[in-house]
């Protein structure tokens, strides 16, 4: 296109040229018998003069063209950045759910149920344990909380997740974390029967996982990648880099993705050159638990950035692993924080819950 309007510009000056050449040439052998050698230079410089003026303004007029063209041609490129609202996204899937478990009820089938086991009366954990419960009351799923005191001993622990194994009225069963200084949360998980354990933390599940075995999936990575597929992204042969490498997130959902055929790098605290690596990734997950970390120095143009983490800054507001402002106009698509990935972790919950229910009936 910009050859196009160089062509166009040349050809007009030429035009314009011989036209204003032609006209100087011709008064002057018309004028040149008539007046004085100094008012007949004049003309000619003025006729001189006049085609460079001329030239000079086709010239300027053909730049303001081309910025104009590249302008466009910018903006056309440059796509605003998809934000994936995980609260919206969740809400579709719970949409799915409640006429799941309402057709259930017409065709006369249980009911799942989930059953939560909170121990003492942490703040963050009793808000967990209560967004829970709505949520389950939302799509008409079964719920049962046990409450346990703070000083409950390992013994008492272990004796309840026991019953709730043996509950044929319990199809999911989840211990809300961190218990206790005091209780062995290893002992706790694995005590939990494997085939209602919709955290997917025991490891039978997390074996199968690692197999390519259907089994339970840790919510927030099981919720990572229904982000990705909601957002018709497709992960086979894509270059994938998750920074943690903890077993809640960044360890299972390195595995989703490379179960999605996906090429996979684990970045960590010990991790050299890590920007670089990362600058490499079609699909950026980060869940690192430091606020704003990643800034548009880590993120390949056009990449896919998945913001797990959660914070809180010096004004008290929750901001991602994620320098939001810093990275949206570089990139494809990107979740916000807050009303990003956290929503879907409840949401696979209920989903693993549902799909527990199902598993038993077979």
């Amino acid at each position: 296109m910009n050859k196009k309007i160089i062509k166009t510009a040349l050809c007009c000056f030429a035009v314009i040229a011989m036209i204003i050449l032609g006209f100087t040439t011709y008064t002057y052998f018309s004028i040149k018998d008539y007046l004085d050698s100094k008012t007949v230079f004049a003309v000619v410089i003025v006729g001189v003069v006049v085609t460079l003026a001329m030239g000079i303004a086709i010239a300027g007029v053909s730049a303001f063209a081309m910025a104009l063209y590249k302008d466009k041609e910018n903006s056309e490129d440059k796509k605003m950045a998809q934000i994936i609202y995980g609260s919206e996204v969740a809400k579709e899937l719970k949409d799915e759910m409640k006429m799941e478990i309402a057709k259930r009820e017409d065709e006369g089938k249980k009911v799942p149920t989930l059953c939560v086991i909170l121990v003492g009366n942490n703040p963050a954990s009793v808000s967990y344990v209560t967004g829970k419960e709505k949520a389950c009351k939302e799509i008409g799923l079964g719920s049962k909380m046990i409450h346990l005191e703070e000083n409950t001993t390992q013994e008492e622990l272990m004796r309840v997740v026991k019953e709730c194994n043996e509950d044929s009225s319990i199809d999911g069963i989840l211990v809300q974390l961190p218990l206790p200084k005091h209780l062995n949360e290893k002992e706790v998980l694995w005590a939990i029967d494997p085939n209602k354990d919709v955290d997917g933390l025991h490891p039978i599940n997390v074996g199968k996982l690692h197999l390519g075995e259907e089994g339970f999936v840790p919510c927030t990575p099981q919720g990572i990648i229904e982000l990705l597929k909601r957002m018709n992204v497709d992960l086979r042969g894509k270059r994938a880099v998750v920074i943690g490498r903890s077993n809640l997130v960044g360890n299972p959902v390195a595995r989703l993705l490379m179960n999605e055929n996906a090429t996979v790098t684990i970045c960590h605290s010990k991790t050299e050159n890590i920007q670089a690596i990362c600058k490499e990734a079609d699909i950026l997950v980060v869940a690192i638990g430091k606020a704003k970390f990643v800034t548009k120095d880590f993120v390949k143009e056009g990449a896919y950035v998945i913001d797990v983490g959660v914070n809180r800054n010096d004004e008290g507001k929750l901001v991602g692993d994620v320098d939001f402002d810093d990275v949206v106009d570089h990139v494809s698509a990107i979740t916000p924080v807050p009303k990003g990935v956290g929503p879907m972790t409840i949401t696979m919950l209920l989903k693993n819950t549902i799909q527990a229910c199902k598993n038993a009936e077979v």
